[in-house]
């Protein structure tokens, strides 16, 4: 696991600029800090590596092939490695390291962009080629591994943290609005935008390439896509049981493997109690690690607990206490670099914390739910499923308009029910709006906000990725797996997971994104896995000769915190202070957030995640503008 930099420049880059970019994620790789540039001076790539394979110097990057032709810079773990290595060594490569960096320079140089098809990893990496003079990039296909570009005049450069480009002494700091209006609605920054005008992310499952030809000229290719979440249903398999066993014991054994210590989070949910289960059936030791509250509402322990007895597995608890937020908040906002409202990344950092004395790397279960349908809202598109089947559309949207008029305005239920008035889309585009809808943005924005609110919504992000899974061909179970996999997944849960692990220097693994269940997932039915009432059916019942069932079919908690109590009691001073005079007065209406604050401390709404969002933005615009 690295931090990658580099830059294409018409003119000479200095190695004291690449290794201060480098050196602002050191905390990604604090094992070795490398710098490699050409003769010519107008190409130079930086890496700071956490050793994971290989642990010795001659596997350190950036990495120069044995010609000479090509050199990496290389963030991520290709779990097949060892399989491809031995492809290419009857192909007749000789390999100098144990790694895989030299497997994947290998073989870029035998199938080029090609072997993007065959990795299974997570990853980003770019390779320049000394003969083509032509540097290919590309990000992993969910987007484990972050990538940030820019084209700034006759430049190019990226790096795996903004933090880094904008020491680049051309770049503008200029804030990019929409992509704030996506972080106040959706609660991140989507790919492509990011928060920075002329700035953007790789898009998972892209590639793409920069060349300099012998004059100096930059020339930049658009991003492509090489890989996309398919819906292959394969209705004549009733029973999924044995491929899901065997797809997890077979991918959590390969991804254990690791020349430093190795373990899992635990947390008592069904993923994470699965990966425990696959780790313990392919004779895998490891210690698990777990967090708790002291609210017995968010706690979770006990169930981790069980799951720890039943596997003898070696189980280490972490309590987060509220004055550990508080503590970390400034810290957290400089790590995830741009407006990030997924709170559940303060015990995220926590578990990785306490995990990080103990191991260098560690299995997760992310992914479970967006590839199998585990969340509530999948149970909410399975009634309607059933409901149309039944009743026609009209009658289905007369009758949700009139259950909400017995039902308390604004409230969590009333919107879940007057959802059911909605197209399939406009439904969807609701599920995944976590924070101010599109009418209250524009009621509360000033400014260039408010003038950038004239021109673009979040709903178009969301519109956008539809065409690619519309629910009238895909279904609407479908089309939220799609829009889960490709939105908060890759904008949310992966952000909130690698920023909070690479803080502290540890490698976290998702066996549920590994390609072969990925794979698997694709070609299961969505009436297999979600109805009215049930989520991740085919899963569950699967896990049904692993796990205990009331383990299994228990109410979904998720990765909760107690901030809404916190933020009433010992977290008021935050929102007193975000409410004050402040940069946020020249984005959004102060009375408004006057009103919202009330309104939560009254007990009339829980405006948790606004108030997050409130805080995170102040801190932020305080520490990077």
């Amino acid at each position: 696991m690295c931090a990658i930099v580099g830059a294409l420049s018409s003119r000479s880059i200095e190695i004291a600029l690449m290794e201060a970019m480098r050196d602002t994620m050191v905390h990604r790789g604090p094992d070795h800090g490398g710098v490699w540039r050409s003769d010519d001076k107008l190409v130079c790539l930086g890496t700071r590596r956490l050793s994971i394979v290989d642990l010795r110097p001659e596997a350190n990057q950036p990495f120069v092939s044995s010609d000479g032709r090509f050199v990496i810079t290389f963030n991520g773990e290709i779990y097949n490695f060892q399989t491809l290595r031995d492809e290419l060594l009857v192909e007749g490569v000789n390999f100098r390291t144990r790694s895989d960096t030299e497997v994947l320079v290998e073989a870029y140089r035998q199938w080029g962009k090609e072997c993007l098809d065959k990795l299974s990893g997570m990853f980003a990496f770019a390779i320049w080629d000394a003969d083509k003079r032509v540097l290919f990039c590309a990000r992993d296909r969910v987007g484990e591994k972050p990538f940030y570009y820019a084209r700034i005049g006759d430049d190019f450069i990226f790096a795996s943290e903004l933090k880094a480009l904008v020491l680049w002494p051309s770049f503008r700091k200029k804030i990019c609005y929409p992509a704030l209006a996506d972080f106040l609605s959706l609660g991140f920054v989507p790919d492509p935008k990011t928060i920075w005008e002329g700035c953007y992310k790789l898009p998972p499952g892209h590639c793409m390439s920069v060349a300099i030809t012998p004059s100096g000229e930059v020339i930049q290719t658009n991003p492509k896509p090489y890989w996309d979440f398919q819906f292959r249903p394969d209705d004549t398999i009733n029973d999924w049981t044995p491929d899901i066993l065997s797809n997890l014991q077979t991918a959590s054994k390969e991804m254990a493997f690791a020349d430093v210590p190795v373990g899992v989070f635990l947390s008592g949910g069904v993923d994470s109690s699965s990966i425990t289960a696959a780790l313990s059936k392919t004779s895998c030791p490891v210690t698990a690690f777990t967090i708790g509250f002291e609210s017995e509402e968010f706690d979770e322990r006990k169930w981790a607990r069980r799951v720890a007895d039943l596997y003898r597995t070696p189980l280490v608890e972490k309590v987060v206490f509220p004055e550990d937020v508080s503590a970390l908040l400034e810290r957290l906002v400089w790590h995830y670099d741009e407006p990030f409202n997924d709170y559940s990344y303060l015990p995220t950092f926590c578990l990785c914390r306490e995990a990080r004395k103990h191991i260098t790397v560690a299995l997760s279960g992310d992914g479970g739910d967006e590839l199998f349908a585990g969340y509530r809202k999948y149970q909410r598109l399975g009634f309607r499923r059933e409901l149309h089947r039944v009743l026609p559309g009209s009658l289905v949207r007369l009758l949700s308009k009139c259950a909400t008029l017995f039902l308390p305005q604004k409230s969590a239920l009333e919107g879940k029910v007057s959802a059911y008035a909605k197209d399939e889309k406009a439904m969807l585009t609701n599920m995944v709006t976590v924070g101010l809808s599109a009418s209250a943005l524009r009621k509360m924005a000033r400014g260039e906000l408010a003038e950038a609110l004239r021109h673009y919504s979040h709903q178009d992000a969301v519109a956008t990725l539809l065409r690619n899974a519309p629910p009238e061909e895909v279904g609407a179970i479908n089309a939220m797996r799609y829009l889960d996999l490709k939105l908060t997944l890759a904008g949310d849960i992966l952000v909130k997971v690698d920023r909070a692990s690479m803080a502290v220097s540890l490698e976290v693994r998702p066996v549920y994104l590994h390609r072969d269940l990925i794979d698997l997932a694709e070609r299961i039915p969505a009436a297999q896995l979600a109805g009215p009432g049930s989520s991740k059916r085919v899963l569950k019942g699967a896990l049904e000769t692993w796990l205990p069932k009331d383990l299994l079919y228990r109410r979904k908690q998720g990765f909760a915190t107690p901030l809404k109590s916190w933020f009433r009691n010992e977290l008021r001073q935050l929102i007193v202070s975000a409410s004050g005079r402040n940069d946020l007065n020249d984005l959004l209406d102060p009375q408004l957030i006057g009103t919202s604050l009330r309104r939560h401390f009254a007990g009339e709404a829980d405006l948790t995640g606004v108030i997050h969002s409130l805080i995170f933005l102040k801190t932020w615009l305080a520490k990077w503008t």
